[in-house]
């Protein structure tokens, strides 16, 4: 070993430092020796003794003070990753002479920010050598990643989270997959891991590459970056039960989306509180994203199991402290794009301190984790994770009892307390909008016993017609029975049987025609006439026998949404009747009638279709938007006008809302209020992006058309300029807190199959990461 060498290693450092104490402790014991000397007997022995007890403790505080650097040095990494050029050791001179005094330098976050494709703005980066951005890690980490090499790379836009301040890249068009993901999740990885060196609090003369193997062993306890919550949650939270289904999907959602993690975490989880448990997958990088931190293979691949343990020690702390207590958590790791589970982990409160303690070493979270109790994990030949399986899956019946998604029209129990108070619902099935919703239950039961004969089916088909009590059920068996009898089906071609059993007969058979007619590129008038004729004829009995008239008993409604009917729930008074529902094909035939006879010209007969959706429809847009064509196709434009004003009052979605607005744009410029038209274009561009882009034409075609007189307003002045001309802005706060307490009713109940779809309009007016992640969490998996 070279005497520079020798100097420098820590054994020999160790070895100088052990003999200059024990000089020291015998100058110490020699001096108290030399000062008693002359004094009696007693102080002679009280300086020995002082002596050699100062000795010991020095010595004794040596040692210990040793054993404690050798553990800190275990403990920053042992194995550290391939060196990385620091600050003031070279690094500048790597790739030419140091940068002048008056260079161009650049600060990280808008460059990024600001970049057309944020990956050539890192390959300027880099290639203009280092220190351009205030770090003298990042490009060589960026290097490591594969920047420079990369050749049809795509472009990329960069954004940082404002949740947990964490970079994400994301390809302008497309997708990537394998090694393209790869490489865009390691460029990604070297920003954060950047950021997280840059931050500071490292112990003195830490050098880069420990501080990197530092910041991946601090993922198991890792916090969220929110301390309080923001408007959204607070929001969303509010009204919560403590401990219920929607109070812990919200605080897992949240904590998830706010860890600041090296990488980006992309999970889903399923909860069942009553049973005190929740399963999260979670996606986990490939040893090939972890190469800005290490060269070699095998330790690519340490780092990518180690990294694997610690992501779902964390995802399933932050599961645990979601949840009651007592709880259990499952976390179930793949890799990105991937479905085979890598490793799966059964936590409790009481297994977590050991846990943790294991992922946060390095040597352990490196090593063989085939032992450790509460872990299903294997590793492949390449040092990578092999595909095992999980303790316990999302689609499992004990953390996802299939009752949730029970079709709600079918269940007349009465609605539970939060339920009926926040969706109006005396009965479950209040909450209903599917009237096929019998027919699909009953097939999907007699399905599998219908055999191989045409004989065996008809037979069992016959059978239910005799013993269902629903007429509309006993009629799609009499259809389905006809049709296998005359030969029009075979019993083989069970997705046609079912289409016919569920969404069969004449009216559906006339409704479908009738919209390939309408939907042809140039349909002739003899052709929608015909299908007119079609459509007339379905419906002629229905109406003979008024079968769809409100009663004593009962009115029959149509709802195009869940959200549609909670808000007619809510506001509607039918003294008490039962709503039963009509079928889709009703509404769509008179809708498509409508549609057929405008098209004609014949905007009179229109008009009286458009008042039969609006008579079993009052709570659906849609229907309202049908008279509005009618309407204006008869020059009625205040009519028309106040119409979609009303329309806004009642709509139960951002979408509804939005296009209600788009079209009294154009009504407010035929009535020759230009400046009005132009705030209800921009209203409708704010409420929904599905509009936004037509309306943002128009706009522009309008301000075009009218010239310097006419511009477009900025955000702040559109509420206000809508209620100086006297229209509404729409009742967003209202409609944001219904939609809240109705989801959050639900999703206690485990009414999913509403709770889902009302989420979904939730997002519309409350676009939140947290709230995604419930959105998803709702769905059947």
């Amino acid at each position: 070993m070279p005497q520079d060498e020798r100097r420098d290693d820590p054994r020999g450092r160790g070895w100088r430092r052990a003999l200059a104490i024990a000089f020291a402790a015998v100058v110490v014991v020699a001096l108290c020796l030399v000062v008693a000397e002359g004094g009696p007997d007693g102080t002679r022995v009280v300086a020995r003794l002082g002596g050699a007890g100062v000795s010991i403790a020095v010595l004794a505080a040596y040692l210990a003070a040793e054993r404690r650097r050798r553990r800190t040095e275990r403990d920053l990494g042992a194995r550290p990753v391939a060196p990385i050029a620091a600050q003031g050791d070279g690094g500048a001179e790597k790739d030419g002479p140091p940068l002048p005094q008056n260079a161009t330098k650049a600060e990280l976050d808008g460059l990024l920010l600001h970049a057309d494709d944020a990956l050539a703005a890192l390959r300027d980066l880099v290639a203009h050598g280092h220190g351009r951005a205030g770090s003298e890690i990042l490009p060589e980490l960026l290097e490591r990643a594969g920047l420079m090499s990369w050749e049809g790379a795509p472009a990329v836009s960069a954004t940082k989270l404002r949740r947990n301040g964490r970079w994400w890249l994301t390809p302008r068009e497309g997708e990537l997959s394998g090694e393209g993901r790869d490489r865009l999740l390691s460029i990604e990885a070297s920003l954060n891991v950047n950021e997280d060196l840059e931050r500071g609090g490292w112990p003195e003369g830490m050098a880069p590459e420990r501080r990197v193997a530092r910041a991946l062993s601090r993922v198991a306890d890792l916090r969220p970056a929110q301390g309080d919550k923001g408007p959204a949650m607070e929001f969303l939270s509010d009204g919560a039960v403590a401990g219920g289904e929607w109070a812990s999907r919200l605080a897992l959602s949240d904590r998830i989306e706010n860890l600041p993690a090296p990488f980006r975490i992309e999970a889903s989880f399923q909860c069942n509180v009553a049973r005190r448990l929740v399963v999260t997958d979670v996606a986990v990088p490939r040893p090939a994203c972890f190469a800005p931190f290490s060269d070699d293979g095998a330790r690519r691949a340490a780092l990518a199991r180690a990294y694997a343990l610690r992501l779902a020690v964390l995802v399933g702390r932050m599961a645990l402290a979601s949840l009651p207590a007592g709880s259990r958590a499952v976390v179930n790791c793949h890799e990105f794009g991937r479905e085979e589970t890598l490793l799966s982990l059964d936590l409790t409160h009481d297994a977590l301190d050991l846990l943790a303690a294991l992922a946060r070493d390095e040597r352990s979270a490196e090593g063989d984790l085939s032992d450790v109790p509460g872990l299903s994990v294997a590793t492949s030949g390449s040092g990578w994770l092999s595909p095992v399986s999980p303790l316990l899956d999302l689609g499992d019946e004990e953390v996802f009892p299939r009752g949730r998604y029970r079709e709600v029209e079918l269940d007349d129990t009465p609605a539970p307390g939060p339920v009926a108070r926040a969706c109006g619902a005396r009965r479950v099935s209040d909450l209903g909008i599917m009237e096929k919703a019998g027919r699909a239950s009953a097939w999907n039961g007699v399905v599998h016993e219908l055999g191989d004969t045409t004989a065996t089916a008809v037979s069992r088909l016959v059978a239910l017609r005799e013993q269902t009590g629903d007429v509309t059920v006993a009629e799609a068996c009499e259809r389905a029975a006809k049709a296998l009898v005359e030969g029009a089906m075979d019993v083989s071609d069970r997705h046609g049987l079912a289409l016919l059993f569920v969404d069969g007969g004449p009216l559906a058979d006339a409704t479908r025609a009738a919209r390939r007619a309408v939907d042809a590129d140039a349909p002739t008038p003899e052709e929608l006439s015909a299908a007119l004729e079609q459509l007339e004829g379905a419906l002629s009995p229905i109406t003979e026998m008024g079968i769809y008239l409100d009663d004593n008993d009962s009115v029959y409604r149509y709802f195009n949404s869940v959200a549609e009917r909670v808000r007619y729930n809510r506001t509607a008074d039918d003294g008490g009747r039962r709503v039963r529902l009509v079928p889709d094909e009703y509404y769509a035939a008179h809708s498509l009638a409508a549609r057929i006879l405008g098209m004609l010209g014949r905007h009179d007969e229109a008009l009286a279709h458009a008042e039969e959706l609006m008579r079993v429809a009052p709570a659906t847009p849609d229907a309202a938007l049908c008279k509005v064509r009618c309407l204006e196709g008869q020059a009625r434009i205040f009519e028309a006008a106040d119409l979609l004003i009303s329309a806004i009052s009642y709509s139960a979605t951002a979408r509804d809302m939005s296009i209600c607005f788009y079209r009294l744009a154009f009504m407010e410029w035929k009535l020759g209020r230009a400046d009005l038209s132009v705030a209800c274009y921009q209203r409708a561009i704010d409420l929904h992006g599905e509009i936004a882009d037509q309306a943002r034409q128009e706009l522009a075609d309008l301000i075009a058309a009218e010239g310097p007189k006419l511009a477009p307003l900025a955000d702040e002045q559109v509420i206000p300029s809508l209620e100086e001309g006297g229209l509404p802005a729409g009742p967003i706060g209202a409609l944001r807190a219904e939609l809240r307490d109705a989801v959050a009713a639900c999703t206690d109940a485990g009414i999913f199959s509403v709770a889902r779809p009302l989420t979904g309009a939730l997002l519309e007016l409350c676009r939140d990461d947290a709230l995604v992640g419930v959105h998803r969490s709702l769905m059947r998996p």
